[in-house]
């Protein structure tokens, strides 16, 4: 752990105005500073940094937090990173307690391998400079040396052992194995990994050099040569460019996804300095939930080939348990001749951003995929294309573009919404019939003897109320809600709805067949009946496949997440805070994060 005084004095010491203006363009409005939020996009400015308070808020997401929390959300830093970059920048070092997560020699090894790597770049960086071929090969490829300089290029010449003069024990040193950035023979010699090639670094969030990628000046394979897995790189988490690409990505409001450095480079020195590139890899879903948090549009713009088709068509599969209504994906498709680097040497930048303004939706990509790859006027051919959307159209999560493409979809392959929902398993939330119990905790379709609630559903579902719905679907698992009631007793005038539930709450825990005597008897109050009402509403409406368990343990995160949210709103109303008040300020702000990182990790 981190002392609590350290964090205290970190935040004293740290100017918030000068942490978030890195990263975004303020200007003097009043007595705080302005700009467009990073975490949404927005033509007018509705994000705020107060100096005097020292938080920043948003009044069009609701973002807020003070200096720790922008980087960890900013940059997808974790509370150790953020402190760590906060106090690296003020000259301070970190102490720590004993319980971190990450043992210490673990820490050291991390650190030694970033400060190798960081050598190693600086070096690659010089060796460019002194190698008039690679400065022509990169001049040949249409770059500036402004363009070298923003991604920091190097060489590697070709050499066997160019690294000797870097590390003086180069022979016994393992750690530049570790970091990739040599190998061991069959006779036990070690070499370096990357030889004649230009040097594309590879950083993170924070800037630091994690990794590699080399590319060949000629023909020679392979062509491109990227770092293996380290213990500070993972190219299947990782996104080249987008250290230098997110002020142009939240600018631009969407961000280009291409396959190669060079793509990322040519683009840059274009104009499109919002462009990023995978790793010698297919897009993951982890690749698209990192871009998703920079922007609400994801550009892939593949080579115009058959395998940059096929990584299109990855790519597709990597973005539906991610795309909804204001998250979307787009795809350019380029002439066969061409990658994105050669397209636009060849055609010019006013020619991609027209490829770019053209670009097929997901839905469009999809359907074309379908009309290309079955005979859809023949009955076995329909058949076939819906067998091969049922794996795919079941990630999507239930939303309106969900409900829009099949809508689609249907007029595509020649049948209604519904029969083609019904095919693929979607089961409509209006046509589950009521659930009685069935045991404990267990239930089955059928009909009631006498009707349960079926008024209508709340035009707003409360977080609070999706987790009672769960609830009521897995009382057997009450004891998971333990964590809630704790905060909501700290609160000394909860709202009725929150009164509600505890009484629910309280139901559940005294009688294990509760649902047996029927939840709509179950209150004499009318307001707390009408609430539980609705609650079985919901509950009803529940897909039977769920892991309500599971599904339970994530809606109290949610609420508890809210609960933390609601009390930094508070507490930040109330600044100046004395020295027990900011203590439980950083806990919130910590257990905040904490609760966030948890539901992300149960995607």
């Amino acid at each position: 752990m981190i002392p609590q005084a350290f964090i205290d004095d970190l935040l004293y010491r740290v100017d918030i105005t000068d942490v978030v203006g890195r990263y975004v363009q303020l200007k003097p409005a009043g007595a705080n500073l302005q700009g467009l939020c990073p975490f949404h996009n927005e033509k007018s400015p509705s994000f705020t940094v107060s100096a005097s308070k020292q938080f920043y808020h948003c009044f069009g997401c609701g973002a807020h937090g003070n200096a720790v929390g922008f980087l960890m959300e900013h940059l997808g830093l974790t509370f150790p990173e953020a402190v760590e970059q906060l106090a690296g920048n003020l000259g301070m070092d970190v102490p720590y307690e004993k319980g971190m997560d990450v043992p210490a020699e673990v820490r050291s090894e991390r650190e030694q391998v970033l400060d190798l790597l960081a050598q190693a770049a600086n070096w690659y960086k010089g060796q460019l400079k002194a190698n008039p071929v690679a400065i022509d090969y990169l001049k040949g490829r249409g770059l500036t040396g402004q363009i070298a300089q923003r991604f920091a290029l190097g060489y590697s010449p070709d050499k066997y052992q160019n690294l000797e003069v870097l590390v003086a024990d180069y022979n016994s040193n393992s750690l530049l194995d570790t970091a990739g950035l040599t190998k061991l023979s069959e006779t036990n010699r070690r070499y370096d990994a990357f030889r004649g090639r230009i040097m594309f670094p590879i950083r993170n969030p924070k800037g630091q050099v994690i990794g590699f990628g080399g590319r060949v000046l000629g023909d020679e394979k392979p062509k491109y040569l990227n770092s293996p897995e380290t213990p500070v790189f993972s190219k299947g988490h990782e996104v080249y460019g987008l250290f230098e690409a997110r002020q142009a990505i939240h600018k631009m409001g969407y961000v280009l996804v291409t396959e190669g450095y060079m793509d990322v480079v040519a683009l840059a020195q274009w104009g499109f300095e919002n462009a990023v590139a995978t790793l010698g890899t297919a897009v993951t879903p982890d690749h698209v939930q990192k871009l998703f948090k920079q922007t609400d549009r994801l550009v892939f713009s593949f080579d115009g080939d058959a395998a940059g088709r096929k990584a299109a068509w990855r790519a597709l599969q990597a973005c539906l348990p991610h795309v909804n209504e204001t998250k979307r994906a787009d795809f350019i498709f380029l002439p066969v001749e061409h990658d994105p680097d050669s397209f636009i040497r060849t055609e010019g930048a006013d020619a991609f951003e027209a490829m770019v303004a053209q670009a097929l939706s997901l839905s469009e990509f999809l359907g074309r995929h379908l009309e290309q790859n079955f005979p859809l006027r023949q009955i076995e051919g329909t058949a076939a294309a819906i067998a091969f959307l049922k794996p795919l159209i079941v990630q999507m999560q239930a939303t309106v573009l969900r409900s829009s493409m099949l809508r689609g979809l249907a007029e595509l392959l020649g049948c209604t919404p519904v029969e083609l929902a019904q095919h693929l398993g979607l089961k409509r939330a209006a046509e589950r019939q009521p659930f009685v119990p069935k045991g404990k905790g267990k239930y089955r379709a059928e009909p009631l003897d006498r009707p349960m609630y079926t008024g209508p559903r709340p035009a707003a579902k409360s977080p609070l109320l999706s987790l009672a719905a769960r609830l009521v679907r897995a009382p057997q698992a009450v004891h998971e809600c333990d964590p809630l009631v704790r905060l909501y007793e700290r609160q000394d005038n909860p709202p009725v709805e929150v009164h509600s539930f505890m009484h629910l709450l309280a139901k559940v825990r005294q009688d294990a067949h509760l649902l047996e005597a029927r939840l709509p008897n179950a209150f004499n109050d009318e307001v707390h009946q009408q609430w539980v009402n609705m609650v079985l509403a919901e509950a009803r409406g529940l897909d039977d496949s769920l892991e309500f368990e599971t599904e339970l343990r994530s809606a109290v995160y949610q609420c508890c997440e809210v609960w933390f949210k609601a009390e930094l709103e508070r507490l930040s109303a109330r600044l100046p805070l004395d020295g027990e008040q900011q203590a439980w300020y950083h806990e919130c702000m910590r257990q905040f994060q904490q609760l966030k990182q948890k539901r992300v990790n149960q995607l």
